[in-house]
């Protein structure tokens, strides 16, 4: 009976914890997203498939969705967090959507699109309606939008891929402000794509198959490290920087700049370029039902007592025994 209780007890208060850390990552030519343990890097399953899915780049996870750029067919496609069924389309073509790169939550919670063939940053509210076009066509010689991330500073930075620059935006117009980065600085045409702010509030960009460390405090690129085949660029919940490379990710040291070894294993991964990490979306969740203190101290409670009524049952045979 006791052991009964206490297995009882630990798959109440641990029994929802799977998948808990969860990397998602995109399988760009078989038109799937794939699950990977974000601790270990270990394969967890083929998560996301068909459903008009084509192409997948970039990933947005909610409370109880995942969002994901289907760029093959211009929309944004709605999938179950839980079991990764098709939900339905959330962005659709006639909003203006145009190769769909990367998605982000903004800090007004709105949603944030780079449309790379029509040369904008498109923003839509949290249901998927379409508000404007957040940066308008070309702005600031802006071609063929992919990273997208706001910075520390309230600011929106944009990796152009063609016009082989880094732009910054006001974070609540919109409107051009300065170039970070271009050609002069190494950046070249075609591969100027992945884009984010790591834990140390420097702003990492990939171009010419390097990582750029940029300081915002200095304005000034502090380093450039050689990656092959680097591509795409995230973030972890520890702020630790991560970038896609030939089918893979590896991680840079945040202080040294030293790359490490692969991550992954397991899955079939065929052009790997996006990927992101449960839990770094900047969106505000309910706290889930169960497991909770409440619940869980709950059940410990009733198992003491079913416990105690089983102590008071045993002890009063005893008794009864004795008499007679």
């Amino acid at each position: 009976m006791k052991r009964f209780i206490l297995l009882g007890f630990v798959l109440v208060a641990f029994g929802n914890s799977a998948h808990s850390a969860t990397l998602y990552v995109s399988s760009d030519l078989s038109h799937e997203v794939l699950r990977y343990d974000s601790t270990t890097g270990a394969f967890i399953d083929v998560f996301m498939s068909g459903s008009g899915l084509n192409q997948p780049h970039g990933i947005l996870e909610r409370c109880n969705d995942v969002l994901v750029a289907s760029f093959g067919t211009d929309q944004i496609i709605r999938f179950d967090k839980t079991t990764g069924a098709f939900l339905d389309i959330f962005i659709d073509t006639p909003t203006g959507l145009n190769d769909p790169v990367y998605i982000l939550n903004g800090p007004d919670d709105n949603l944030y699109v780079s449309s790379q063939a029509s040369d904008e940053v498109l923003r839509f509210d949290s249901s998927g309606t379409f508000i404007d076009a957040f940066v308008a066509a070309g702005s600031g010689g802006l071609n063929g939008p992919s990273g997208i991330t706001f910075g520390p500073d309230g600011r929106l930075y944009v990796a152009g891929r063609f016009s082989a620059n880094v732009l910054a935006y006001n974070g609540t117009t919109g409107a051009f402000e300065e170039l970070v980065a271009d050609s002069g600085d190494g950046l070249t045409v075609g591969d100027t794509f992945g884009l984010i702010f790591g834990g140390n509030d420097d702003l990492y960009f990939v171009s010419n198959a390097n990582v750029f460390r940029y300081d915002l405090g200095t304005s000034a690129i502090l380093t450039s490290v050689p990656v092959a085949g680097a591509i795409g660029l995230d973030v972890d919940v520890s702020g630790s920087v991560h970038i896609a490379t030939n089918n893979n990710l590896r991680t840079i040291d945040l202080t040294t700049d030293v790359i490490s070894g692969t991550i992954l294993t397991g899955g079939t991964i065929n052009v790997l370029n996006f990927f992101h990490f449960a839990g770094t979306s900047g969106i505000s969740c309910p706290a889930p039902a169960t497991p909770s203190a409440s619940k869980t101290g709950t059940a410990l409670l009733m198992g003491l007592l079913i416990l105690a009524s089983v102590a008071m049952f045993t002890g009063q045979r005893l008794r009864t025994t004795q008499r007679a």
